[in-house]
């Protein structure tokens, strides 16, 4: 098994066998990163799909990465914000701000007809939070990302994604201890 820079060098070369090792290792990962902006799995799918197809026609327009995973996340953003923003532009809609365009959908994130009533509260708790804070709670904890990845998505420092997570914890928390219905 080849790590992932190791692979990343074979793509710059045009190896289409080392485009389909990272399409096959990152496809869950980047899936599941697109449902939490998009509801409609097959928007998430044929965008996912485009990104490798413009991967692999204009492989020697890229470069070497530290972070291979980082990379495609990043690049998997854009492309799902172009998408987003075509169609809106496409359904006429106006747009008073961009980053309403690429928004975390908190009703991805849990199922409420398979939690327990514990979990339904958390989730509840978890839909008070801003779209933003919603998001890097998910890529530190569920992605696994470090300070650095998330500050490369989201395009602010590092010390900007420590707070926003710092932020988003409290604010957590503080929904959570702050109910009068919570049970002990």
């Amino acid at each position: 098994m080849k790590t992932d820079e190791a692979i990343w060098l074979l793509c710059l070369k045009g190896d289409r066998k080392a485009f389909e090792v990272l399409y096959r290792r990152y496809y869950p990962v980047l899936f599941n990163y697109g449902k939490i902006y998009v509801k409609d799995a097959g928007v998430v799918e044929n965008c996912l799909q485009d990104l490798f197809v413009k991967l692999i026609s204009n492989h020697s327009g890229l470069s070497p990465t530290p972070s291979v995973r980082c990379y495609l996340l990043k690049a998997f953003r854009y492309a799902l914000y172009n998408e987003l923003k075509s169609d809106r532009m496409r359904s006429e809609l106006l747009i008073s701000c961009p980053d309403e365009v690429l928004t975390v959908k908190a009703d991805e994130f849990f199922e409420e007809k398979e939690l327990s009533p514990r979990n339904i509260f958390i989730s509840s708790a978890f839909k008070k939070l801003s779209s933003r804070q919603q998001e890097v709670l998910y890529m530190y904890y569920i992605m696994e990302l470090s300070h650095d990845e998330i500050a490369a998505l989201l395009a602010i420092n590092y010390q900007s994604s420590k707070n926003l997570l710092f932020r988003a914890v409290v604010k957590l928390r503080s929904l959570l201890l702050s109910d009068p219905s919570r049970e002990e």
